[in-house]
């Protein structure tokens, strides 16, 4: 995700082409329940989850998870894939099956002629970072640092820079994956496979062992600007998202803009690849502020730091979180503006928050990620701090989300009791993705709750 109340609360590139399998690759470890460093490898970044695998293979090369996939249909065995551990309903951990702990597969290397990455799926967002920027170039994706890059792009992948330059997935040119038959697939000789793993790949079909992106362009700063509004009545907090919806329809494209609501509290966001001098921006932030907020002004930082403002809490955490669905403006939630604002100010914890989406989201490449038409995304939050609060604020968050009634919901941010879940994530692209599976996994090893159905 962008921007979060969690967010409040350097690596070298390896020498060689990850496409090359070595000879002398070691086999990967596998953990058994008890065993030393089982219970970190399954940890979750939902620390409210717990899942037991029957065993865990840390794989550190593709010949190492072509062995994990042989082992698993060997013993019969459901395969999960971790890459960073957070997918908010925990899908990434089997529960008595084969989990593939990915995070050694963290292969990257810019190659600076072609503006080209190539990197494996366990790499961290903030490692991505620390490797692109000093090359002047970034890579579309989430501002989270402990973000794994498979699960992200997998899914479709938004932040600070999709407005102007689309979704991280959009930027993938090439995968290799080893298929739930064990089989080697690259999307060079099949393009299915780019498509499918353009928004509808995450869990479905096999298991991604490198992605090739392009890389665009880095900024070399930052602008800013952050407001607030507090001491909101329900009236109050109403009137003020309503003018944020009708004001960030109007925002240029290197503009990125999130607004949150936490108590009686509003917390809103602007960024831009641009200086916050600009005319767009500053039209942006003039009518803010006159909609009732306050700001102690603008910043304009070197990319970097900007970024790192922005990376969240590091280790677990216990929350609950939804997809609150796609809107194409404030009329979306026109039947629900009291409840999402009594549900806020009634629910210490609660959070409802907006993102833009929009720009060049919309003109991006042939994908199986649907929603591309939709300009604001929705996420529904649950933070607690005592046991004791947990279960009213699940219950508040689950209702709130069947208030919002939105039938379209963005895959990477999933609900384990979501009704009608595969239109719901892939829309249109669902069928064709029913028959992908058949031909990569026909026999449904590679599954989790909301997995792909042949």
């Amino acid at each position: 995700m962008a921007f979060s109340r969690r967010h409040f609360i350097k690596s070298v590139p390896v020498i060689g082409l990850p496409w090359i399998v070595r000879a002398d690759e070691s086999s990967s470890s596998y953990l058994k329940p008890g065993d030393p460093g089982f219970d970190k490898a399954s940890q979750l970044f939902n620390s409210d989850l717990s899942r037991k695998p029957a065993y865990i293979a840390r794989c550190q090369s593709e010949h190492e998870v072509k062995g994990a996939i042989e082992f698993a249909r060997a013993e019969n065995l459901a395969v999960a894939m971790k890459s960073g551990g957070h997918c908010f309903i925990g899908s990434s951990v089997s529960d008595g099956g084969l989990t593939l702990d990915l995070s050694g597969l963290a292969q990257k290397i810019y190659l600076p002629v072609e503006e080209k990455l190539i990197a494996g799926p366990g790499v961290k967002l903030g490692e991505l970072y620390d490797l692109l920027l000093p090359h002047g170039r970034i890579l579309p994706a989430g501002s989270c640092a402990g973000v794994g890059l498979g699960g992200l792009t997998l899914g479709g992948g938004y932040g600070l820079f999709a407005r102007q330059h689309g979704l991280t997935c959009d930027h993938l040119t090439r995968v290799k994956m080893i298929d739930g038959s064990g089989r080697l697939v690259d999307s060079e000789d099949d393009d299915d496979l780019l498509w499918a793993c353009r928004g509808g790949g995450n869990g479905n079909f096999g298991v991604v062992t490198s992605m090739e992106f392009k890389t665009r362009s880095a900024p070399q700063r930052l602008g800013a600007q952050r407001f607030t509004a507090r001491g909101l009545s329900a009236e109050g907090i109403i009137s003020r998202l309503k003018a944020w919806f009708e004001i960030s329809a109007e925002l240029a494209e290197p503009i990125f803009s999130a607004i949150v609501l936490n108590g009686s509290q509003i917390t809103l966001l602007l960024t831009s690849s641009y200086p916050p001098t600009g005319r767009s921006f500053q039209k942006a932030a003039k009518a803010i502020l006159k909609a009732g907020f306050q700001s102690k002004g603008a910043s304009n930082s070197p990319i970097a730091r900007a970024l790192s403002r922005y990376y969240g809490r590091p280790g677990p955490l216990p929350f609950y979180n939804v997809s609150g669905g796609y809107y194409q403006g404030a009329e979306d939630l026109a039947h629900c503006w009291e409840e999402i604002a009594n549900s806020v100010l009634k629910n210490p914890g609660l959070i409802f928050q907006v993102n833009t989406l929009g720009g060049a989201i919309a003109r991006g490449p042939d994908s199986a990620y649907p929603h591309r038409a939709s300009p604001f995304l929705g996420e529904v939050q649950a933070y607690w701090q005592r046991e004791s609060q947990r279960e009213g604020l699940i219950s508040a968050a689950k209702n709130l989300r069947v208030k919002i009634g939105s039938k379209a919901h963005y895959r990477n941010y999933p609900e384990a009791v979501l009704e009608d879940w595969e239109s719901s994530y892939y829309g249109e692209s669902y069928p064709r993705l029913q028959a992908l599976k058949k031909k990569y996994d026909p026999d449904n090893f590679i599954r989790h709750a909301q997995s792909v159905k042949g």
